[in-house]
């Protein structure tokens, strides 16, 4: 009788001991649980216009985004799909929202080298990025100049 009393409690300890394991496991979060989340920065607004830029650090990969009214769905701009260490940094969008631009590479240090994280046999680049492309050449001319620089940028 005492056996018939305990089948019960013993069926149910073998299974809480049989999933216990599987159940702690679920818990623990993995390095990849926190590196995959998307870490937005640099964000700007349009003045004119319901739209934003950002640039996002996701897995280590660096690309530029956009979202516009009414739903905000963010649209990658970029496919900078590797994790090769360059920078994303100045993003700005203009003030219809039409154009975002950003420059992509390091800043140079004080002996003028730009970082090479990527080991490019060519050397580092610091470049100016706009989207859409072809509006690149005329806006690039237009800010070197205003800095009184002749290098191009890209």
């Amino acid at each position: 009788m005492v056996a018939q009393f305990l089948r019960p409690f013993v069926k149910s300890a073998l299974a809480v001991a049989l999933l216990a394991p599987s159940l702690g496991a679920q818990d623990k979060p993995t390095i990849a649980q926190f590196m995959s989340p998307a870490s937005p920065l640099d964000l700007v607004a349009a003045k004119k216009a319901d739209r934003l830029a950002w640039m996002a650090y996701e897995r280590g990969m660096r690309n530029v985004y956009t979202a516009g009214a009414p739903d905000f769905r963010p649209v990658r701009l970029t496919r900078f799909l590797e994790d090769n260490g360059v920078d994303i940094t100045d993003v700005t969008i203009s003030n219809d929202g039409a154009v975002v631009v950003f420059v992509r590479g390091s800043a140079p240090n004080r002996d003028d080298w730009v970082a090479n994280p990527s080991h490019d046999p060519n050397g580092g680049a610091r470049e100016i990025w706009a989207d859409p492309e072809d509006l690149l050449d005329n806006w690039q001319r237009s800010v070197l100049a205003a800095r009184g620089s002749e290098r191009r940028a890209a």
